[in-house]
């Protein structure tokens, strides 16, 4: 039994740029199987055509079949032969324990990212919880049934997956700089200096005069050299884009 299957756009970058697959699947296999097989995660696929028709991931493969797997796009698409829904909202992610500089950039920027998970099954649960994407490179953890939203990072450089996220899924709208916390993705909320005397040292009591406190873990924050070099950090990157 042999099968084909064509990837489109951005799926490409999972096979190293191949599109055009030609195998014997085996018996009693889905096309979710086949399509993952290939290093395809299910929740990069927003549509699947067989021989011109829409199926859905359930389909079991035949000899002669020949499958169209699209990345999400803007082609004119009914509803039920969607297969992994646009995200809608504001995007929040969990990222796995690998991408600790990808996460301190997301949350410099505002976006909420929950990091700190180790355990894979607990971060699907975790993004299932909070109807969140999971960031990772391992694509293993999102060819997981359950998992609804997921995007398997192309780029293993920071700054690059930064951009990868930012086009993927429409940030700039959502960047709001400096209103989460570092630490613990919190959100800050301003506070009086009269009301932080006692946490803070005297030397930056006496130099600054707006001050922000993390509303999850407490750590206050404030304008000194590490905030200019943030300021400087964002600034030449949004200008890059």
């Amino acid at each position: 039994m042999i099968i084909k299957i064509r990837l489109f756009g951005s799926l490409c970058d999972l096979t190293s740029g191949k599109y055009l697959f030609e195998f014997d699947p085996g018996i009693n296999q889905t096309i979710k199987d086949c399509i993952e097989r290939l290093g395809v995660p299910h929740t990069e696929v927003f549509f699947i055509t067989m021989n011109g028709n829409f199926v859905d991931f359930s389909k079991i493969v035949c000899d002669g079949d020949f499958y169209c797997v699209y990345p999400e796009c803007d082609l004119p698409v009914e509803d039920r032969y969607i297969l992994t829904p646009k995200y809608l909202g504001e995007p929040k992610f969990v990222a796995d324990i690998h991408l600790g500089k990808l996460v301190k950039y997301l949350r410099m920027l505002g976006i909420s990212t929950v990091y700190g998970i180790i355990d894979d099954k607990l971060i699907i649960s975790k993004a299932l919880e909070t109807n969140s994407i999971i960031l990772t490179r391992d694509r293993n953890m999102l060819k997981e049934n359950v998992v609804k939203y997921g995007y398997v990072l192309r780029s293993d450089v920071p700054k690059i997956q930064l951009k990868e996220i930012i086009f993927r899924y429409d940030l700039i709208k959502y960047i709001k700089p400096f209103t989460r916390c570092m630490e613990c993705n919190g959100k800050l909320v301003p506070v009086l200096k009269a009301e932080i005397v006692n946490e803070v040292p005297e030397r930056v009591l006496n130099t600054f005069n707006e001050f922000a406190r993390c509303s999850n873990c407490g750590k206050i924050y404030w304008g000194g050299s590490h905030y200019q070099n943030m300021s400087n950090f964002i600034r030449q990157f949004l200008n890059s884009l």
